[in-house]
């Protein structure tokens, strides 16, 4: 099998990523680097890459999401999400900051575990969280183990006095006199400023959702969880985080022969993984004692993906109830697998 480095084409890039689904290895900085160069340069290499080569860590998160909240997610759902919030209308966001010391697809799978609970929450599928807000959060940037990191962080503002006095403050050490007597500021006024420039700060890490970077022992950590601390209960991404290293695992551990797919595959036999899953809900939410109009919004989101906005508009509903009503219908058929699973 050729290095990824060696790939010159589309064709050459499919090929090596079908080979490399049957025969993975651990990348080489240069090879994680291209193939990120390939995905965000190619689009048919980047559907073969979020809807195929990240499909086992895709299960890995569906099956996370199944333990943690007993809903069921349509695998095919997850891979779009991930695709779309790693896209990010062409800017490749999260891929900016990749430096290939870390494997592409560990660090798809920390952007992937932040961007699919997020949507989770959009569609109210799991338990919703209120906002954060400067008011419900603090900085911890004290608590941060590396002064570059700190660094990072507080380049995020771009005020020039703002951005020198947290500086002063977080990396630097200074006392407040220290601080006074190079600002020429009184006591007043340098509280007035540390006030604005953390409010500023911790407005633009709420915002910035995700700052990831790769420490020298290959560990990943986003450095806004590392900055800011929530006082609410809302900033919690434990969920989040063991669903990754779920993913992670799943991504090399892979073994479709487990207890469901050896049942699906006696009623599905040949077909992909992928396409028994969602056949076998599909079968079993036909035999749910639901309306006619819950079977409709089962089938449309789960099935068909239909955009929720759509198909309130299309059935007379509000888009909460339909978020809603197919929350609840998921649980309901969860419940409904598990025990079937037990006769």
């Amino acid at each position: 099998m050729r290095k990824a480095t060696e790939n010159q084409t589309v064709k050459d890039w499919v090929e090596w990523l079908i080979l490399f689904g049957k025969h993975k290895y651990n990348l080489s900085k240069d090879e994680n680097l291209a193939l990120r160069d390939a995905i965000t340069t190619y689009s048919s290499v980047a559907e073969k890459f979020f809807f195929e080569a990240i499909i086992p860590m895709c299960k890995g998160l569906a099956h996370k999401i199944y333990e943690t909240y007993k809903v069921v997610i349509n695998i095919r759902d997850i891979s779009t999400w991930v695709y779309a919030g790693m896209y990010d209308g062409g800017k490749w966001t999260r891929f900016s900051t990749y430096r290939g010391d870390q494997s592409i697809f560990a660090w798809t799978a920390t952007c992937a575990s932040q961007i699919v609970f997020k949507e989770l929450d959009k569609q109210h599928l799991i338990p919703p969280n209120s906002d954060l807000n400067a008011t419900n959060t603090s900085l911890t940037l004290k608590s941060m183990q590396y002064d570059s990191e700190r660094q990072m962080v507080i380049d995020l503002v771009d005020v020039p006095e703002l951005h020198s006095v947290l500086t002063m403050i977080y990396v630097n050490r200074m006392t407040d006199e220290q601080i006074m007597a190079e600002k020429g500021l009184s006591k007043p006024l340098l509280r007035k400023t540390v006030r604005t420039a953390e409010t500023m700060l911790k407005e633009a890490l709420i915002d910035k959702e995700s700052m990831l970077v790769v420490r020298s022992n290959g560990k990943i950590v986003n450095l806004v969880r590392e900055a800011l601390s929530d006082c609410s209960g809302v900033f919690q991404t434990s969920t989040s985080d063991d669903a990754m290293a779920i993913a992670e695992k799943q991504l090399y551990t892979d073994n479709e022969e487990n207890e469901l797919h050896v049942l699906q595959s006696q009623f599905r036999p040949g077909l992909p993984f992928l396409e028994q899953w969602v056949l076998f809900v599909v079968d079993r939410a036909q035999e749910m004692p639901w309306t006619t109009e819950e079977q409709t919004v089962f089938y449309e989101r789960f099935y068909n993906n239909e955009d929720p906005v759509a198909l309130a508009r299309r059935l007379g509903r509000r888009r909460t109830w339909i978020d809603n009503k197919f929350h609840k219908l998921n649980v309901e058929i969860t419940t409904y697998i598990i025990n079937w699973m037990k006769t």
